[in-house]
């Protein structure tokens, strides 16, 4: 099998190298995750790095424990099992990765029910391949039953190979996404659902990187798996170990196992994946990552206030959205001061969503709350206008049927909130 038994001379100290870097990646992923929670971001993915590298710690202590007590049918046992177990997790993490590029590519398509349902699909594979490598591990070390044996082989050759295909997937899937949004009628028709922090183009980079190692590595894995196996132990008594063929070796187990997951677990805290993939809590539908509240009081949510500028908004948790600003008497400024609601010269907005939104009261006074695309509204609803708020004509929303923004005017007057073009026209009603 792949990396044999260990030795004391070299795994332990080699495992003891990698111990501690996996101890290190593992602080950091967790530093981020506690630090990005009290700043009221959710990064799921730095809990599930965190614990990808608890399953590196264990496994590598219980290959040093292997290697001072080689005759150990639990220890071997139980190591083996931590190898296997540990690696999917930077396969899941990648395909989630992959799922927010192509939705942000793609935001209509990428939110369509087929499409939505492939990854819980895969993950449940994922899963009951886990179980069923687990399951072979155990059968292989206390069963003497030859179809037995037969059988733990034919789970190992599928499990390895099925972990390669996951590995591979994120390249062909960015392949054909980024091939499609490149089409001229896509390209100028589509807006692209920014998140994060980074151009996309920076995303991609990192998912294909870290898909092409986690690949080769467990390309791998699966060729050697696929070669004719040879014993771990000699079949006499006391069982000794058995040296194996160079593709057995411990280099290449280090080379093709460890040495690629802490420098995969490493690149994703040095270009800080926890600010470019981060997406809003709860994002759900088309342009729902990049389209999030952002109030102008948050650092680095200033906005150049130049009229027609098409800039990027930060959202709260860090994703950007396009947005543009028009004014009843010179200009609007979306994302500046939260209190600059008035008449004068611009009109600054608290917040804006591509998601439409509207006036209401909250904990601050008032704040932007979502509402359906351009509906019927109750004219009893509270607008700006009934909330005091001077010089408060339209406000701005994404008209899905048209694809585009529009201004809608603000009144208690009036009822019908179709869009009124990319200015506030000045028979607008005011309240």
């Amino acid at each position: 099998a792949l990396g044999q038994v260990p030795e004391k001379i070299p795994d332990i100290p080699i495992n003891a190298v990698f111990l501690l870097l996996f101890i290190l990646a593992g602080a950091g992923h967790m530093f981020l995750l506690k630090y990005n929670g009290k700043h009221g971001k959710k990064f799921g993915i730095s809990g599930a790095c965190f614990g990808f590298s608890v399953t590196r710690v264990l496994a590598t202590t219980l290959r040093i424990a292997w290697a001072c007590h080689p005759q150990s049918i639990r220890v071997a046992m139980a190591a083996m099992i931590f190898v296997y177990a540990g690696v999917v997790i930077l396969f899941i993490s990648n395909l989630f990765f992959t799922q927010r590029i192509i939705r942000a590519q793609h935001p209509h398509f990428g939110w369509t029910k087929p499409f939505s349902i492939i990854l819980p699909i895969l993950f449940a594979v994922i899963v009951l391949t886990i179980l069923a490598l687990i399951v072979a591990v155990i059968l292989g070390f206390y069963s003497l039953d030859e179809r037995i044996h037969v059988a733990v082989r034919d789970i190992q050759v599928y499990g390895a190979t099925f972990y390669a295909i996951v590995a591979f997937l994120p390249i062909p899937a960015l392949a054909i996404s980024t091939a499609i949004r490149a089409h001229p009628k896509i390209k100028h028709t589509q807006t692209v659902d920014k998140f994060g922090q980074g151009s996309l183009r920076a995303k991609i980079i990192i998912v294909l990187i870290s898909a092409f190692f986690l690949t080769l590595g467990a390309s791998y894995r699966a060729g050697t798996t696929w070669l004719p196996p040879t014993p771990l132990y000699s079949g006499g008594l006391p069982a000794r170990p058995v040296p194996g063929p160079w593709y057995f070796s411990r280099g290449a187990f280090y080379a093709f196992n460890f040495s690629i997951e802490i420098g995969i677990s490493f690149l994703w805290l040095l270009v800080r994946i926890d600010k470019r993939f981060i997406v809003p809590d709860g994002a759900k539908g088309p342009f729902s990552y990049g389209g999030g509240f952002v109030f102008a009081g948050e650092p680095g949510n200033e906005k150049n206030r130049n009229l027609g500028n098409r800039d990027s908004l930060r959202h709260l948790t860090g994703s950007t959205a396009s947005g543009w600003g028009t004014a009843r008497n010179s200009r609007v400024s979306w994302g500046g001061s939260r209190t600059s609601l008035a008449h004068s010269s611009r009109v600054s907005w608290g917040g804006v969503s591509r998601e439409n939104v509207a006036m209401a009261l909250g904990e601050d006074g008032i704040q932007i709350e979502p509402y359906p695309a351009f509906e019927e509204r109750n004219s009893s609803d509270p607008v700006g206008g009934d909330m005091g708020i001077e010089g408060v004509e339209a406000e701005m929303g994404w008209d899905p049927k048209s694809g585009k923004w529009a201004l809608r005017p603000v009144s208690r007057f009036t009822d019908n909130y179709s869009p009124v073009g990319t200015r506030a026209s000045s028979r607008t009603e005011t309240a």
